[in-house]
């Protein structure tokens, strides 16, 4: 994380925790706020250049859709709908919809998605939102676990990340079939979130990649759930939205290939 904003003095404080010897939890507390103006102020601009540069629409269509075939297997998608369905106009163009229509393709099976999104964009509330769906989770061979944009620009701790990160595989785990999987996305590299100043996507680059070792710590304590990164395709130019709808289609075509390719 830069400390390039951080007052003189602060700075000095912070170069003596980093080169004396491991931090107990006190000293750890005076360094997060002595940082707190830094996390302020890019979260502070990721808000304001949201609002005026993000072209915020989403589909108003139901949520929900099927790929015909032999047999029809049932995916269900939870998680932010910046990462799902932000910028087309029909739930058919977005991520699960590309998804669905790709893992049809190689498995030669029919495949039934739905996405159920979290209202604040945050992990903390995707436990409640599987048990509020745990009837329909029962007949899924698959969950799709796709967040963190909004928590890394937030800066969430990673030890809350992944406090809520394990409840959420656990409530999942507790109500799928014995034979069901779980996948969960990685956060994409937001050092390549144009929207954002330069120094901004750097910390919110190293903060986003914090989170996702959680997510992999999280994932290896479970022989069901996998973690998938963030396609390279995706990453080779600095992304920043604009109003064309066929940027956010083509994101999620990629993306949702990916994603069923590990399926």
């Amino acid at each position: 994380m830069t400390r390039k904003d951080v007052d003189p003095a602060a700075d000095t404080l912070l170069r003596s925790f980093d080169e004396g010897a491991p931090m107990s939890r006190a000293r750890e507390m005076v360094r997060s706020a002595l940082m707190m103006p830094v996390r302020v102020g890019r979260m502070s601009e990721f808000v304001f250049r949201r609002s005026d540069a993000a072209w915020d629409v989403f589909p108003d269509d139901d949520p929900a859709g099927t790929v015909p075939g032999s047999a029809v297997d049932r995916v269900w998608f939870v998680g932010e709908r910046g990462e799902l369905s932000l910028g087309v106009r029909t739930h058919e163009l977005s991520l699960p919809a590309f998804f669905a229509r790709k893992r049809a393709g190689r498995c030669g099976r029919g495949t039934s998605w739905s996405i159920a999104s979290a209202p604040s964009s945050s992990v903390r509330q995707l436990p409640p939102i599987v048990h509020a769906h745990r009837e329909h989770l029962q007949e899924c061979e698959l969950a799709v676990v796709m967040v963190g944009i909004t928590d890394a620009l937030r800066v969430m701790p990673p030890r809350t990340w992944e406090e809520h990160l394990r409840d959420t595989v656990t409530a999942l785990l507790e109500v799928l079939p014995p034979t069901a999987r779980v996948l969960v996305g990685e956060i994409p590299p937001l050092d390549n979130a144009g929207s954002l100043s330069r120094p901004a996507r750097a910390a919110a680059g190293v903060h986003g990649k914090a989170l996702n070792l959680r997510s992999r710590a999280v994932a290896e304590d479970h022989p069901r759930v996998s973690v998938v990164g963030f396609p390279e395709e995706l990453t080779r130019s600095v992304w920043r939205p604009e109003a064309e709808e066929h940027r956010y289609r083509d994101t999620y075509a990629v993306w949702g290939a990916h994603l069923a390719a590990h399926a």
